[in-house]
């Protein structure tokens, strides 16, 4: 399923990113409600007060404490899911709450008197799930996720009126070519590449792309790229020299040192973290 929610308590319920088919490519949402919570996030024991919405980045593992009987509830969505129209598309991706670069998880605190507003959108997705299959619900729940996540835009993001939401001549450029870059990263890896299918100069790119993302063209390419590695890694059954080729990597050692400085990790014990 594209999306879903679950009440998690303690040992009754682990969560980990491999739980379910789409895991490398989700998105979470944490509800912590009246009592507060404490949770394992990338293995780090945290205590979280009351009325906190959590998001949490991509490639970052969430397990419930097992001695915990306090809940929280815990969203979860795809990029599919997610992206109806390209301007939903493009928000989430500039969203950097949700990018691990930037932030492994962050906090967003909800008055007390608003706490009723996520019990009942908790409700109504948990509906949602159940009907999946009728378009409405579908609808429901798209409405409802984005309702949360613009909420987390205004209240999180420093400068989402120029990198979110402005959809002006360069933001469209700059969309084009994050859109060119997820279909071609694995057989084309140079900004030169894209600035000249976008008819622009390279300089041109690259001042186009800090001021609307925050971030030069080739970290852009290199966090396709890297998403891409880690999506095969932990959810194929390829090889890491089968991977190393399925991305343009005729060395595997090249791709290997790539993965390692980018990640911290090489590709075979980023692949055990998630495998095992």
């Amino acid at each position: 399923m594209e999306f879903g929610i679950h009440r998690v308590v303690g040992k009754e319920y682990t969560f980990v990113r491999t739980d379910y088919p789409t895991a490398m490519r989700d998105y979470m949402l944490l509800f912590i409600p009246d009592e507060g919570c404490s949770l394992l996030i990338d293995g780090s024991l945290i205590e979280v007060e009351a009325y906190n919405l959590v998001l949490v980045a991509q490639d970052v593992q969430i397990k419930s404490n097992e001695d915990e009987i306090r809940p929280f509830f815990l969203i979860y969505f795809s990029e599919q899911f997610f992206s109806r129209t390209d301007a939903d598309k493009a928000f989430l991706q500039n969203l950097k709450s949700f990018r691990r670069q930037e932030y492994s998880y962050r906090l967003l605190p909800v008055s007390p008197q608003y706490a009723s507003y996520y019990e009942f959108i908790g409700l109504h997705l948990e509906r949602a799930k159940q009907h999946y299959d009728e378009a409405i619900y579908r609808d429901l729940a798209h409405n409802m996720i984005k309702q949360i996540m613009l909420l987390a835009a205004i209240y999180l993001e420093e400068n989402r009126s120029g990198g979110l939401l402005n959809q002006n001549a360069d933001t469209r450029l700059i969309r084009r070519f994050q859109d060119l870059v997820s279909r071609h990263v694995k057989r084309e890896k140079q900004v030169t590449y894209y600035a000249d299918a976008l008819c622009v100069s390279s300089k041109k790119l690259t001042e186009l792309s800090k001021s609307v993302l925050g971030m030069r063209p080739k970290d852009v390419i290199t966090e396709e790229l890297i998403r891409s590695a880690k999506k095969l890694l932990a959810e194929s059954s390829m090889s890491i020299k089968q991977i190393a080729w399925e991305l343009g990597y005729t060395n595997e050692n090249n791709f290997s040192s790539f993965f390692s400085k980018a990640c911290g990790a090489s590709p075979k014990a980023y692949r055990n973290r998630w495998q095992r």
